[in-house]
């Protein structure tokens, strides 16, 4: 049997996706015949979290969880920094103690904290086992080409020396997108053969089903009207001002623009929709998973937008879903981007590169729904040919178990 020992700050019940993606693949796997163990902190993502057992066997998976003390919470830097210290003394202690006994045969981390792989790279060397990096995002390189924080230029500098540390360590570096590997081998030094494409599946996966006309009326979508929804984080990854601009366009044309979602811009974008008039935009925030449900799949087209070049560096999971549902995806990215060419090529939806550009798309569009249900049945279609997660999580299971 397959011993996989796998560290990571976020697990669920934690709120954190990237913990709750690892928890579905971590179930996936223990349920294809593996021996998984993971060490976490007590949920730590938002404040007041509620706490969970030190141990427990969650779904076949055998969950181990550290303490991070009072350092809960992401809100302020210096809460999340002290917690990730806490959390990377605790769990080196306890990933060693555990490796001792179980002998894994490979150790995986994600990059929850950044500094989370040197746990992976020094255990794995220690107890003779592969080691597994997995990265949804390339950091600092976002946090700097982005302009984020304030970061001082010598972090910058030991941010990156303690990277270059862990993928000179790492046996297989994992990302969801080819662009990202180039990245890693033309940036990071990373052998070409030592860096492995496997994408995110939708979270959640949704099926297609039929729009709910009373629930677009309740969301102020009149009949004959479009629909449009972004849903996903409201940050500076994302290109969003150009599509209030072509919303300000939109006004009195009949398509509304739908955000749900959070984050950093969210009420900067939300008060400039309000300061000039934008009654067709509306900001709802983080809806429950079954209405999500509803509202995703009520839409005529959902909207996934990068800055340009950050496909290099990140890749917009949220795409999966929309796939999942069958909902035509409209890309806002250069149109060389990794996920703007593949929906072109698969006539999956449509590309733009601003707000005047989507304006006179979304014309089109309210005048050729039968196009856009059409590029919706191929979404779902290639979702089941390439991005199911049985089908990703399998992939995991065949690089861990070869």
């Amino acid at each position: 049997m397959t011993k996989l020992l796998v560290v990571n700050q976020y697990y669920a019940p934690d709120l954190a996706s990237s913990g709750q993606l690892l928890a579905e693949l971590c179930e996936a796997l223990a349920a294809s015949g593996m021996e998984v163990h993971v060490v976490a902190s007590q949920p730590s993502y938002t404040d007041g979290a509620a706490p969970a057992p030190d141990f427990e066997v969650l779904n076949g998976v055998n969950v181990h969880r550290v303490s991070v003390g009072a350092s809960v919470g992401r809100e302020r830097m210096k809460t999340r920094v002290a917690g990730y210290v806490k959390f990377m003394f605790n769990a080196w202690r306890k990933a060693n103690s555990i490796a001792q006994t179980l002998r894994p045969d490979t150790i995986l981390t994600l990059s929850n904290p950044p500094s989370v792989g040197l746990i992976g790279a020094r255990v794995s060397r220690k107890h003779d086992a592969r080691y597994v990096y997995v990265l949804y995002d390339i950091h600092p390189d976002v946090a700097v080409a982005m302009g984020f924080a304030r970061i001082p230029a010598p972090a910058i500098w030991a941010w990156h020396r303690m990277n270059q540390y862990i993928l000179r360590r790492a046996d297989t570096v994992v990302v969801p997108g080819h662009a990202m590997v180039d990245t890693l081998v033309e940036e990071k030094g990373v052998p070409r053969d030592r860096a492995l494409v496997i994408p995110n599946w939708g979270r959640p996966e949704i099926g297609v089903s039929e729009k709910s006309v009373a629930l677009r009326r309740e969301l102020g979508v009149e009949e004959g009207e479009l629909m449009l929804l972004y849903a996903g984080n409201i940050g500076i990854l994302q290109q969003l001002d150009p599509i209030l601009d072509a919303a300000g366009g939109l006004k009195e044309k009949g398509v509304k623009f739908i955000f749900l979602g959070d984050g950093a811009r969210r009420e900067e974008l939300n008060q400039r929709a309000e300061r000039e008039g934008m009654t067709n935009v509306s900001f709802l925030g983080f809806q429950p998973e079954e209405r999500f449900r509803a509202i995703l799949t009520s839409a005529d087209a959902c909207l996934v937008t990068l800055q340009p070049g950050m496909d290099r560096l990140s890749a917009p999971s949220r795409a999966y879903t929309f796939l999942s549902a069958g909902q035509p995806i409209i890309t806002m990215m250069p149109p060389d981007s990794e996920l703007a060419k593949m929906v072109i090529e698969t006539e999956t939806g449509w590309n733009v590169s601003d707000g005047h550009e989507l304006e006179e798309l979304a014309q089109y569009i309210k005048l050729q729904l039968s196009e856009a249900n059409r590029k919706g049945a191929n979404a779902r279609q290639l979702y089941e040919q390439r991005f199911t997660k049985r089908q990703v999580t399998a992939a995991y299971a065949e690089l861990l178990t070869t």
